[in-house]
C-alpha cells in the first residue's frame, strides 16, 4: 500500500513542474519529432531522385552504346559447349597445366621456373647445355603441337559470374613461351634454322589458347595483354634470327606469313568489350556488401549507406571509358590515336567522385595497355617488313632504295604507321644496313631517335619505335 502510494505520489521535480514548462517540453518534444519526420522525409527524398537518376544515367548510357553497335550483355559473352575432341582444353595435359593448377605440384611449372630463361647466351657450349637441359620439356611440347591442331579453346567453369570464370595459368603460358624463345635463340646459334622456325611456330600457335579460338568468348583484358607480351616476344626473338642472318628464303616467307596474321589492336578491343560487359553485369546484380569486399576492404559500414543510384553512374562511368578507349583504336584500318586513348583518364578525373569511385579500382590503366599493344604490333608491323627486306636482299645482293620496290613480289601489303597512318620511315643506311621506324606515342618524327629512360632502358612514350635488329 506505501509502495503504491509512493509510486502514485507527485515527485519533487513534477511538484515544482509549472504549466508552462511542461508545455516547453511537449513542444521541443513535437518539434524534435518534426525534425525527425523532415530529416528522413529529406534521406528518403535524396535516395529515391539518386537511385531515379542513377538507374537513368545507366539505361541512357546503354541505349547509346548499344546504338554504335557495342554488346553491354554478359550473356552474349558465354562461349558455346564444345565437343571433347576439338578442344584444346581437352587434351592431354593441356587442363591440368594451363588451367588454374597447383602450382606446387604441377610438372610442367617445375620444368619451366628452375632455369633463368632470359640469360643471354652468346656461345655455343651454352647454347648446346641449355638445349640438353631443356630438351626434357619436348614431350609436353609435342603434346601441345597435337593440342593445337584442334580448333576451339574452351575452360570448363561457370561463365555466368564474370569474375569467377576460369582463368589460364599465365605463370605456365610465360614460362613455356620465354623457353621456346630461347630454345630458338640457341638453335640459331649452333646453325639450325629450321628447328628455330618449329620453336618460333609453337611460341606463335599457342596465342590461340588466350584467344578462346575461334569464339573469341570471353577474352579478359589480362588475357589479351599476356597475348600482346607473348608476341612481342615471339617478335624480337624473330628480329635477333633476322640480325644473325642465320635463316633463308623458306624460313623468312614463313615467318613473314605468322607476322602477317597477328592483330593485337583488335584483340585488345573485343577484352574491353567483354571487360565493359562483365563489369556492367557484376555491378548490376552483386550485392553492395559483396562489392564493399571487393573494391575496398575494411569500408563495408560506409557501403550501407550507398544509393543503389551510384552503383549504377559507377556502370554508366565504367561502360563510358571502356567505349572510350575503342574510339581511340581502329583495327580495321589499323589505327591507334593516342590523344583519343589520353582522353579517358582525363574524364575520369573530371567526373564527380560518388560517380566513379568503382569505376576507377574497376577500369583499368587504359594508357599503358595501349602503349604497349601499340608497340608490339608496330613491332610485328616491322618484322614483316624486315622479312621482305631480307628476302629482297637475298634476291637483289642489297636492300631497297624505298619500301615500294617490296611490293608485291616480296610482300603483298606494306603495314602503314600504326601511329598516323603514314608510310613507316625507312631509308638505306651507310655499311649496307637500313633504318626502319615508327614515329612512335609522342606521335612525332625524331628521326629515327630511340629516347632513353633515366636507367638507360627505352622510353616508350617518348622518341621512334626502331627496328633494332637491322645492324649484324
Amino acid at each position: 500500500m506505501d509502495s503504491r502510494r509512493s509510486l502514485d505520489a507527485p515527485t519533487e521535480n513534477s511538484m515544482n513542474e509549472t504549466p508552462k514548462n511542461r508545455r516547453f517540453h511537449r513542444q521541443t518534444q513535437r518539434h524534435i519529432l518534426m525534425a525527425l519526420a523532415a530529416l528522413a522525409t529529406l534521406v528518403a527524398v535524396f535516395y529515391l531522385e539518386e537511385d531515379w537518376r542513377g538507374k537513368r544515367a545507366w539505361e541512357n548510357c546503354k541505349r547509346q552504346i548499344e546504338a554504335q553497335g557495342i554488346v553491354l550483355d554478359w550473356d552474349q559473352f558465354i562461349p558455346p559447349s564444345v565437343p571433347d575432341d576439338q578442344n584444346f582444353f581437352k587434351a592431354p595435359k593441356m587442363q591440368e597445366w594451363f588451367v588454374n593448377p597447383n602450382a606446387a605440384t604441377n610438372e610442367l611449372t617445375m620444368l619451366v621456373t628452375n632455369t633463368d630463361k632470359t640469360a643471354t647466351i652468346t656461345d655455343k657450349t651454352a647454347a648446346e647445355n641449355f638445349l640438353a637441359w631443356s630438351d626434357r620439356l619436348q614431350p609436353g611440347f609435342d603434346l601441345m603441337r597435337e593440342a593445337l591442331k584442334r580448333p576451339y579453346a574452351r575452360m570448363d567453369g561457370d561463365y555466368t559470374k564474370p569474375y569467377e570464370i576460369p582463368t589460364a595459368f599465365f605463370v605456365n603460358i610465360r614460362g613455356v613461351a620465354l623457353t621456346l624463345a630461347q630454345r630458338a635463340k640457341c638453335d640459331l646459334l649452333l646453325g639450325q634454322p629450321d628447328a628455330a622456325l618449329s620453336e618460333l611456330t609453337l611460341l606463335n600457335d599457342s596465342r590461340h589458347l588466350m584467344e578462346h579460338a575461334p569464339t573469341g568468348k570471353p577474352i579478359a583484358l589480362v588475357d589479351a595483354m599476356i597475348n600482346v607480351a607473348v608476341i612481342g616476344l615471339y617478335a624480337e626473338t624473330i628480329g635477333k634470327g633476322l640480325q644473325s642472318h642465320a635463316w633463308k628464303e623458306p624460313q623468312w616467307e614463313a615467318l613473314q606469313k605468322q607476322l602477317e596474321q597477328i592483330n593485337l589492336p583488335a584483340l585488345v578491343v573485343r577484352s574491353f568489350d567483354s571487360e565493359s560487359a562483365a563489369t556492367s553485369h557484376t555491378l548490376e546484380t552483386v550485392s553492395t556488401a559483396k562489392l564493399s569486399e571487393w573494391f575496398t576492404p575494411g569500408w563495408k559500414m560506409r557501403w550501407v549507406f550507398i544509393p543503389r543510384g551510384w552503383i549504377y553512374q559507377n556502370m554508366a562511368t565504367a561502360a563510358r571509358l571502356f567505349h572510350q578507349q575503342t574510339e581511340g583504336c581502329d583495327p580495321v584500318n589499323d589505327l591507334i590515336q593516342p590523344q583519343k586513348v589520353g582522353d579517358s583518364t582525363r574524364e575520369l578525373k573530371a567526373i564527380a567522385r560518388p560517380y566513379k569511385f568503382i569505376a576507377a579500382v574497376a577500369v583499368p590503366n587504359f594508357t599503358k595497355a595501349w602503349q604497349i599493344t601499340a608497340y608490339n604490333q608496330t613491332l610485328v608491323n616491322e618484322g614483316q617488313i624486315a622479312c621482305a627486306l631480307e628476302r629482297y636482299h637475298l634476291a637483289h645482293g642489297e636492300y631497297p632504295a624505298t619500301l615500294g620496290a617490296l611490293a608485291p613480289q616480296f610482300i603483298e601489303n606494306l603495314p602503314h604507321d600504326l601511329i598516323g597512318g603514314q608510310p613507316l620511315h625507312y631509308q638505306r643506311t651507310e655499311g649496307g644496313n637500313f633504318l626502319l621506324y615508327s614515329v612512335g606515342w609522342n606521335e612525332t618524327d625524331d628521326g629515327g631517335i630511340v629516347a632513353k629512360d633515366n636507367s638507360g632502358n627505352e622510353d616508350k612514350t617518348r622518341g621512334d619505335w626502331v627496328w633494332h635488329y637491322s645492324t649484324p
